[in-house]
């Protein structure tokens, strides 16, 4: 019972508040305060995600970058054919090859066009593939020239090759 006392005390020290006539307009008041800023949040957020992808438009527009891998691609009877083009970035090495789901991972041999520069040519189905170019029959690198990358599942990366059908 003095728990029950001592709460009731100290209730009645506590001093009234009369909330006024006012109080349900002042509270409507804020309530369209916070919408307010809520919508020019929401167009302010519009305007900044139209304004990013312009930019990102102009610079795809305006600039010479690459944005995918340098292909070829012709149609014959259900597969294409598919030119992979490999420019080494340090040293000349002596063998480049090609290995992918599309081998089996088994390396193909590429050719060599001029000592920066070696190519393959392959006829695939429509489809995603993953690839990696074997320089010197060790070293497994992905396509530098290729924006799509996936982990290889060893601590590296393997290209992605999307193949588009008809």
């Amino acid at each position: 019972m003095d728990k029950r006392k001592n709460l009731e005390h100290y209730l009645s020290c506590l001093p009234r508040f009369e909330p006024g006539e006012d109080l349900s307009d002042r509270v409507m008041e804020r309530i369209y305060q916070r919408e307010s800023l809520l919508v020019r949040y929401r167009r302010a957020k519009k305007f900044a995600v139209f304004a990013l992808a312009g930019v990102f438009l102009l610079l795809i527009f305006l600039t010479n970058l690459p944005l995918l891998p340098e292909f070829q691609v012709t149609n014959l009877a259900g597969y294409r054919t598919v030119e992979l083009i490999f420019y080494p970035s340090s040293k000349s090495p002596r063998t480049v090859a090609v290995a992918g789901d599309f081998t089996n991972w088994d390396a193909l041999a590429m050719q060599k066009v001029r000592d920066d520069c070696w190519k393959i040519t392959v006829r695939l189905k429509p489809g995603k593939y993953q690839y990696a170019f074997v320089i010197d029959g060790q070293e497994w690198v992905p396509d530098p020239a290729s924006p799509r990358k996936v982990s290889d599942g060893f601590g590296g990366f393997n290209s992605v090759l999307v193949v588009n059908g008809g």
